[in-house]
Formats: structure tokens, C-alpha cells, sequence
């Protein structure tokens, strides 16, 4: 006699047990011999900025198995510190076990770093691997960052009647703050850039002058260069990375800026005169405080909105290169004060920004809601400048008396535009030895190369075709005195 119940809870135990070896069989049987194979075998960081924490930079991890594989063990190995940071599969750490990839599938590994200080002037180099074992095999990722010292600038003010100079032994950085977002060069105060100076901008920072700002050098060689923090390629010539250089209105002071050798790059505004706290109008108005601001030899390019705003301003520019903007690339706001001599202005777009207004805006009127808030007269001379994009129309005419040139002249000569004749005609007052709707035929203005090509049986129409200007360009090539020089910032060689 035996127990029936006894009985069948054995069988179920028994049936169970073996259930479970099966199950247990299966899941190993379910893996294989780990065939892995990696995006890279290098993961390289461009310059990194000491303290600032870089981009977020990633490989992937594939399995070319038939079977799901299982990782014994990812481990970041720290050869010089924790500089590095890593996560596997959207779980961050510095060692993971038993890491499953299904079969012909594949996992990512982010990476991000932050370079330490030292004392080294020049880029310097940081390493570190992750490894990856995987049935008693080691595999490596090797990562690579280049580190480089900075002096930073964090919401600094440069106080009334202060005089500072930044020095080129190290790039500067500036970094926006809750009270200053940038550096602020208070009213009477100067701040003087050396030549060769390199400044990197964070996120929505900016250079604020009421004062003065010197940033000049005499070469290409020691050119001064503004623009965003990010060096990785992602990043290059991505406009409205950061904010710009502003130079605000003063009732006690007049703003002044004066730009030689420049390169202002991937800003939202490259150069704004005239912008102010104030939301009364009226005090935007007049002549007597109008920000002073010369550029001679610089290029502004890639800005999210103007390479340069001037808000009732005095603005004289003289062999340069605006283009490649979100907006216009040169815009007058409520009058002001004007002269172009052999400048370039250029704009059909980017990978980044889509051409959609003209390239210069002229205007001697504020609006608020489709209402008039404020005009002032506006004074502008073109000479020898090339004012071209692939629009229909790239001059826009914004004025409150339309006929009236006395409130809005406009003075152009020797220059090549893409325009209506008759409708630019009507709204200047001077219109002399203009060339119009002339492809300029640069040698490469998407790569930046603004050169009249003559070669190969074409001209370009902007070669002779000028009278005067600067006795060089702006890459010190000479220019004739008189008539036969080129229309645009770059002589033919």
C-alpha cells in the first residue's frame, strides 16, 4: 500500500526538477562564443577646456554571433585618474558583469571627460581604457582627450575707470552667471585683448561694453578669434552658440569698439551697437550717445541672427567679410550712422541656417504691434561693397518717410547688389557706377574664399570695377589708389 498523495507530489517534484535542468540547459545552451566587434577602436575627444565637461561621445559594442552573447565584465580602468566618465546602455558606472547582447544586435557605451588643470600652457594629451571580457578574453577601447588650460571669466565686471588687458599665453573662456552673463566692461572702464588672444564663449554668454573694448593686431598671423566653447567638430561653425558682443547705450558714456585682424564665429549676434536696459524709446534717440564702433580687416560668419546689428549707432567698416547668417547679415535699426568701404556681404545659407531675409536691412524706425515707436535719420555709405546671396532681393528699405532722404540717405557707389534697380533706386540718394545682379563669381565663398576668380576664361565682374579704398585688402594684398581697384573686401593677387 502506498500513499497515492506522496506518490504524485513526487512526480510533481521530480517533473519540476527537471523542468528547471532544462530550462537551465537551454539558457546555456542560448549564448555563444562572443564574437564582438566594436564602432572604434579609439574614441578621441577634441580640445577640451581644463574644468569645463565635454560633449557626450559614444561607440558601439556588436555582437556578430548567432546566439546572444554575455559579457563577463566592462570595466573602465582609471589610468590617470577619473577624468572619464562612462555608461553602458543608459546605466552609468565604472564596471558592469554580466552584460547581455542578444544575437546580431549591439549596445552603446557613452563617454564624456573632464580635463583637470596643470600648469602646461600648449594642448595636452589624457588617456584611459575600457575593457571588455568575454569568455576569458580582454578586449580594449582605447579613449583619448586633448586638454588645454584656460583663464576663465566667470561673470566678471570690469569696473568704471578700470583698464585690464587679456594676455595670449592661454585661451580665454567666458562662462555667463546669474548677475553677468559674460564680462561686463562698465562705463569708463577698457578692456584691451592682445593680439594672438584665442576667447571661447559658453552657452548665452557674451561680452557687454559700455566702456571701450581695443581688440586690434597688425597680421593674420596674431588674428584675435571669439567664438563658442565647443571645439569638437560637431560643433564647427554652428551659429548661436553663443550670445555675441554687444555694446550697450550709456546716458553718461559713449560705448566704443575697435576690431582689426578679428574672427567673430558661431554667435547669435556678432557685433550689436546700440542695444540698452531701457524699454522707453525715447532714449534710444538722438546722435550724441550712439556707440562708436570700427572694424577694419575682420570676418564675422555664422551668426544665428546679424553679423552685424547697428540700433542708431556710428559703425565704420572697412576691408571685411560678413556672411552666412540666420537673419540679415548687415541690419540698420532706427537710424543712425554708416560707411562701408570694400566690404563683403554675403548669404545663401548653411547646414544650419536657411537664407530667408535679405542680407542688408535699412531702417530709421522702431515698431511696436505694427505701430511706430520711434524714428531717427539714417545716414549710409557704400563703397565698393558687394551686398549679394541667392535671393530675388537682398536689400530690404524699412522707412517712415518714404521719399523724404534727408531722414534716410542712402549713398552707394561702385558697388555689385542683387537688387530691383528701381525700387533701390527710388529709396538712395546716390546711386553711382553700381553694378547690379552680377554674380560676383567668388572662388569658393562656401568654404570662405572670397577671391574674384580670373581663370580658365572667367572673370569675375568685380575685378577694375572699383575706384580706390584702402590702399591693401583685407589679406594685405595691395590695391590701386584710383580707379581699377576690386569691388569687395579681397583683391585679385
Amino acid at each position: 500500500m502506498f500513499c497515492k498523495k506522496g506518490f504524485l507530489l513526487s512526480v510533481l517534484v521530480t517533473a519540476l526538477g527537471i523542468s528547471l535542468l532544462l530550462n537551465s540547459s537551454c539558457r546555456k545552451e542560448q549564448f555563444g562564443n562572443g564574437n564582438l566587434s566594436f564602432s572604434t577602436d579609439t574614441l578621441t575627444f577634441d580640445t577640451v577646456f581644463t574644468s569645463l565637461g565635454s560633449t557626450t561621445k559614444y561607440f558601439k559594442v556588436f555582437n556578430t554571433d548567432k546566439k546572444a552573447v554575455k559579457i563577463t565584465d566592462i570595466r573602465l580602468m582609471h589610468l590617470v585618474g577619473t577624468q572619464f566618465r562612462i555608461n553602458v546602455d543608459g546605466v552609468s558606472g565604472d564596471h558592469f558583469t554580466e552584460v547581455e547582447i542578444p544575437a546580431k544586435d549591439s549596445i552603446y557605451v557613452f563617454v564624456e571627460v573632464t580635463v583637470n588643470p596643470n600648469s602646461a600652457a600648449t594642448p595636452f594629451m589624457i588617456i584611459d581604457d575600457v575593457s571588455f571580457v568575454i569568455n576569458g578574453n580582454a578586449k580594449t577601447v582605447h579613449l583619448q582627450a586633448f586638454g588645454q588650460n584656460a583663464h576663465y571669466h566667470y561673470g566678471e565686471e570690469i569696473k568704471d575707470g578700470e583698464s585690464k588687458t587679456w594676455s595670449n599665453d592661454l585661451p580665454h573662456v567666458v562662462i555667463s552667471h546669474d548677475t553677468v552673463p559674460g564680462v561686463y566692461v562698465r562705463c569708463n572702464a577698457t578692456l584691451t585683448i592682445q593680439p594672438g588672444c584665442k576667447i571661447f564663449f559658453a552657452d548665452g554668454a557674451a561680452l557687454f561694453i559700455e566702456g571701450t573694448l581695443n581688440a586690434t593686431s597688425t597680421s593674420w598671423q596674431d588674428s584675435i578669434v571669439f567664438q563658442g566653447v565647443r571645439l569638437e567638430s560637431f560643433y564647427e561653425d554652428k551659429p548661436g552658440q553663443w550670445f555675441g558682443i554687444v555694446f550697450l547705450r550709456n546716458a553718461d558714456c559713449v560705448p566704443e569698439g575697435y576690431f582689426d585682424h578679428c574672427i567673430i564665429n558661431e554667435s547669435s549676434y556678432g557685433i550689436y551697437a546700440g542695444a540698452g536696459l531701457s524699454t522707453n524709446f525715447a532714449d534710444y534717440t538722438g546722435s550724441t550717445q550712439r556707440p562708436s564702433v570700427l572694424i577694419q580687416n575682420s570676418i564675422v560668419k555664422n551668426s544665428s541672427s546679424n553679423a552685424v546689428y547697428g540700433f542708431n549707432a556710428k559703425i565704420i567698416a572697412e576691408n571685411s567679410l560678413f556672411y552666412t547668417c540666420g537673419e540679415n547679415v548687415v541690419k540698420f535699426g532706427l537710424g543712425g550712422e554708416y560707411t562701408f568701404t570694400n566690404c563683403t556681404m554675403y548669404n545663401t545659407g548653411s547646414r544650419y541656417v536657411e537664407h530667408k531675409n535679405e542680407t542688408l536691412l535699412l531702417s530709421n524706425l522702431i515698431s511696436v504691434n505694427n505701430a511706430i515707436a520711434a524714428t531717427e535719420p539714417l545716414t549710409t555709405i557704400f563703397k565698393n561693397c558687394v551686398i549679394y546671396g541667392s535671393l530675388q532681393n537682398e536689400i530690404s528699405f524699412n522707412n517712415y518717410q518714404d521719399f523724404n532722404l534727408t531722414e534716410f540717405n542712402n549713398s552707394f557707389s561702385y558697388c555689385d547688389i542683387k537688387t530691383k534697380q528701381d525700387t533701390f533706386e527710388m529709396f538712395t540718394s546716390t546711386h553711382d557706377n553700381m553694378l547690379y545682379n552680377q554674380e560676383p563669381l567668388f572662388k569658393n565663398a562656401e568654404e570662405g574664399n572670397f577671391t574674384p576668380i580670373d581663370s580658365g576664361g572667367i572673370t569675375s565682374p568685380l575685378i577694375d570695377a572699383g575706384n580706390g579704398g584702402p590702399s591693401q585688402d583685407i589679406y594685405g594684398t595691395n590695391r590701386p589708389t584710383g580707379a581699377g581697384s576690386d569691388i569687395g573686401a579681397v583683391e585679385k593677387p
